[in-house]
């Protein structure tokens, strides 16, 4: 075996021993609402996914290695969607409420941002997870709801999500981890935009 093999395998059984967290280098796309308007484009405002999980910050745990996120996951997919969003024709904006999907704000983010419909939602479940990296393909989950309000705040979408991604991280410890939270976050937009009764709802704002 290799001198730099060797080096690897003995990290990982020290974390396997010990165990410790890793801060997982994840691109937010939050450079989206940065940029320049697609003229005549509806605009679609957006509020983060409500994160419904217990533990917020932990993405993961591959052996002994706990996967922690420093931008929350729930932004991180929010962002993932309006990205996708905007290869879609849409103008997007993000918005903070005070309180999660409140009527009165959402209204007046609509009104004051000349925005046609209002998108939110939540996520309940995130994770990859692995007992043995180097044996069997790590598995990542998520579970996730989308919410679509029009101008006048009725609910004109409402709709459940799962999805489902793998990766052999094998030997690459931290960096394939990271790969699978990315296909992770990947899969779970790619299972929104395959939705016919999502895109039927992109049509009908388009079409207002």
């Amino acid at each position: 075996m290799k001198r730099s093999n060797v080096f690897v395998v003995l990290v990982l059984l020290a974390v396997a021993v010990s165990g410790c967290a890793y801060n997982a280098k994840i691109i937010d796309k939050s450079d989206v609402y940065n940029m320049p308007m697609i003229q005549g484009a509806p605009k679609i405002i957006l509020a983060d996914l409500n994160d419904n999980r217990t533990d917020k910050k932990t993405v993961g745990q591959i052996s002994a290695l706990i996967l922690t996120s420093q931008t929350a996951i729930s932004a991180v997919l929010t962002n993932r969607i309006a990205t996708r969003l905007r290869d879609e024709g849409f103008n997007v904006q993000k918005v903070n409420l005070s309180k999660s999907m409140d009527k009165g704000e959402m209204l007046e983010a609509l009104k004051s941002n000349s925005g046609r419909a209002f998108l939110s939602g939540g996520l309940d479940n995130f994770f990859i997870a692995s007992f043995d990296a180097v044996m069997e393909k790590a598995k990542g989950t998520a579970t996730f709801y989308i919410k679509s309000f029009d101008k006048d705040g009725n609910v004109i979408f409402d709709k459940n999500y799962s999805s489902y991604a793998e990766n052999w991280i094998g030997l690459t410890g931290q960096f394939g981890a990271e790969k699978l939270i990315e296909q992770s976050i990947q899969a779970s937009v790619d299972e929104l935009f395959k939705d016919r009764d999502f895109l039927n709802l992109l049509e009908k704002i388009k079409k207002q």
